[in-house]
């Protein structure tokens, strides 16, 4: 996720959305579920109506119990659940607490390795992280799954995620995976295999969307929120070559869908990446509304949902190399000297210690420093690996990793293991440090001026 303050140094943009970027979209696991749960799917049957920004509908919860269960906690904020079965019986008891906590006490006891469905009946407004546009509609924060549905929230449980939501005639309704369409029905279909909560997300506007295909056949669905057509649309057209570009780079697209989302929540609001379709929260403002913001939020698709990050603590591994993917497009398409970018940022930075803060500390999430300090650490690395050495690092990364969790020293351990070289100076001056590297990491290769 990119967003649209960190592009001009900018003035905050809010407590939600300040509070994403500081943790990089990552979030702890939770532990208030009692006892282990596996959830294998989330099939949600919804009413919105944009006027009065009411949610009506139901989920169904499949999974399967990793442990003998007496009680389940899920997490929903904002609408209250007004019916809850597990296995079509009605549950002992539900309630909310004041945690944004559904705590549901079936009928009996869910046996050790037993499979289950528990539906939920609920209906109000959604909570934090729905966030209306300014055209009328609403689109739902990347990492705030319980605003709208109760979820095993930020709990590193991928499900596969079918929705049915119905709205109003004239407005149209997005979401990440696969489109089913029904022709004259104000009733969309969207579906997602395998897929994080906390990489869900839903919009609701007076869409225009366009339908395609990439080269392959992947569908791709690309929706504009009135008045925003015209200036998002050439940047939309380059899809196609972007995701052929960053193909090349870190190897094949490692999803069966694509597309973009065009909304206007404000100026200031930040471009976030879903599961296979990247909504961007502030695209009327046409100075940051970027070629290079397409291609940041299209790389975090390979770093960040399919290779994701494990904890807080290593979400270098989704905004620097998303941050370090217009850097190489700049350099491919516009002829950029990247060398001469890194020279000149090390020349305006030395002086400046919050550059500088670390990339990789076990139980801090890094700031900032992701988006600025996290591409010049790359480009070293790719100056002390070699052109032949890094490009297959990042290739065999996305591969090994695809679709699961990884940690930073998993990564460190790989280069290693690429590159044949002993990289522990390296990457303790520049992902695990917080002061200028000293002078053989600062400079590798033919990077000294």
């Amino acid at each position: 996720m990119i967003p649209l303050a960190v592009q001009r140094l900018r003035r905050p943009i809010g407590s939600l959305l300040a509070a994403t970027v500081l943790t990089g979209a990552v979030a702890a696991p939770s532990t208030a579920a009692a006892g282990p749960l596996d959830v294998t799917g989330y099939d949600l049957t919804l009413d919105y109506q944009p006027g009065t920004t009411t949610l009506r509908g139901t989920t169904v919860l499949s999974a399967k119990a990793g442990s003998a269960l007496d009680r389940l906690t899920l997490h929903l904020a904002g609408p209250r659940a007004t019916s809850v079965t597990v296995d079509s019986a009605p549950v002992k008891s539900f309630s909310h607490n004041d945690n944004d906590e559904l705590v549901i006490e079936p009928a009996a006891r869910i046996g050790q390795g037993a499979g289950f469905r528990v539906r939920v009946d609920y209906a109000g407004t959604p909570g934090p992280g729905w966030l209306a546009t300014t055209s009328g509609g609403a689109t739902a924060f990347m990492g705030s799954a319980r605003a709208w549905l109760p979820v095993r929230d930020r709990a590193r449980d991928k499900a596969d995620f079918r929705l049915a939501m119905t709205v109003p005639a004239d407005w149209g309704v997005v979401s990440v995976g696969r489109e089913r369409r029904e022709a004259g029905s104000t009733t969309f279909h969207w579906a997602e295999p395998a897929v994080d909560p906390d990489h869900v997300t839903v919009s609701i506007d007076r869409f225009s969307t366009e339908r395609g295909h990439l080269p392959d056949g992947t569908p791709v669905v690309t929706a504009y929120a009135p008045g925003l057509r015209a200036t998002t649309k050439p940047l939309a057209d380059r899809l196609p070559e972007i995701l052929a570009f960053l193909s090349a780079k870190f190897g094949r697209y490692p999803f069966d869908a694509a597309g973009n989302v065009f909304l206007q929540v404000s100026d200031d609001a930040p471009a976030t990446a879903p599961q296979t379709r990247p909504v961007y929260l502030g695209a009327g403002n046409q100075r940051y509304m970027t070629m290079e913001t397409v291609v940041h939020e299209q790389a975090h698709q390979w770093f960040g949902i399919s290779a994701a990050p494990r904890l807080p603590a290593d979400s270098c591994l989704s905004e620097c190399f998303a941050s370090y993917a217009p850097w190489l497009w700049q350099q491919a398409k516009d002829g950029a000297d990247l060398d001469e970018r890194y020279r000149r940022t090390i020349a305006a930075k030395r002086a400046d210690p919050a550059f500088w803060e670390p990339l990789y500390q076990p139980g801090v999430a890094p700031g900032i420093t992701m988006y600025n300090k996290g591409p010049l650490a790359l480009h070293a690395l790719r100056h002390q690996l070699g052109e032949p050495a890094f490009d297959r690092l990042l290739q065999r990364w996305t591969r090994v990793n695809r679709g699961n969790y990884a940690a930073w020293p998993r990564f460190e351990a790989l280069a290693e293991e690429v590159s044949g070289q002993d990289l522990d100076g390296f990457f303790a001056a520049w992902f695990r440090g917080s002061t200028v590297p000293a002078e053989e990491y600062l400079w590798p290769g033919p990077l000294k001026p």
